[in-house]
């Protein structure tokens, strides 16, 4: 049994380690580093399951603004502003 426990120790911290190579909120590494250890595993997957719901609508909002963003029409210059820059040109 504690042989399992130090294999589990080891895949937690490898894990914790990995989430701070990739950038990971403190939130997260704190769940992912109580995994065994204080937090039941219901807790730690109910942890999980909000941060990825959570994170999962924070994409969603930013792919919506950005698509909502890139659908507006470009600037178009008006007649006086193309005169004036053919007018620029000509000097």
């Amino acid at each position: 049994m504690d042989e399992q426990k130090g294999l589990h120790r080891q895949i937690v911290n490898e894990l914790y380690r990995t989430l701070v190579l990739l950038g990971a909120d403190h939130g997260l590494l704190g769940t992912v580093a109580s995994w065994g250890e204080e937090l039941p595993d219901e807790d730690v997957v109910a942890n999980l399951q909000a941060w990825n719901y959570a994170t999962e609508e924070e994409i969603k909002q930013r792919i919506e603004h950005y698509g909502i963003s890139s659908h507006r029409p470009a600037h178009t210059p008006d007649a006086a502003e193309r005169t004036s820059v053919q007018e620029l040109k000509a000097s």
